[in-house]
């Protein structure tokens, strides 16, 4: 079934847009990643997802100099600088994955 030539943009602009989103979503939740190391510890590196899940960390040498206390307040040290600059990540890899995207709500408009 044919629509109407404006119909027809309309939906296509709409497929588009939904396309563009799928790409927002993967870029800046399921494929973003943050690692960022201790202050106190350059050798403790959490990494998360742009979900803010856990997905590694990294303890290069530091069992054998700390207790499991220390190593437990480093850790939520390293988590605090992920989450610190995931927003600002997330931000950032949406615009890369659909630089376009503000041009997108005049077409529509």
């Amino acid at each position: 079934m044919a629509f109407h030539p404006e119909v027809e943009r309309f939906l296509a602009r709409g497929r588009e847009l939904g396309a563009m989103l799928g790409r927002v979503h993967a870029a800046a939740f399921d494929d973003l990643r943050v690692r960022r190391a201790a202050p106190e510890e350059p050798n403790l590196i959490p990494e998360i997802d742009g979900y803010g899940a856990l997905k590694d960390v990294w303890m290069e040498g530091i069992v054998d100099r700390y207790s499991a206390a220390q190593i437990e307040q480093l850790f939520m040290s390293a988590m605090q600088e992920c989450y610190a600059v995931l927003g600002e990540r997330r931000e950032a890899a949406a615009r890369a994955a659909v630089p376009d995207l503000e041009d997108l709500g005049a077409d529509l408009g």
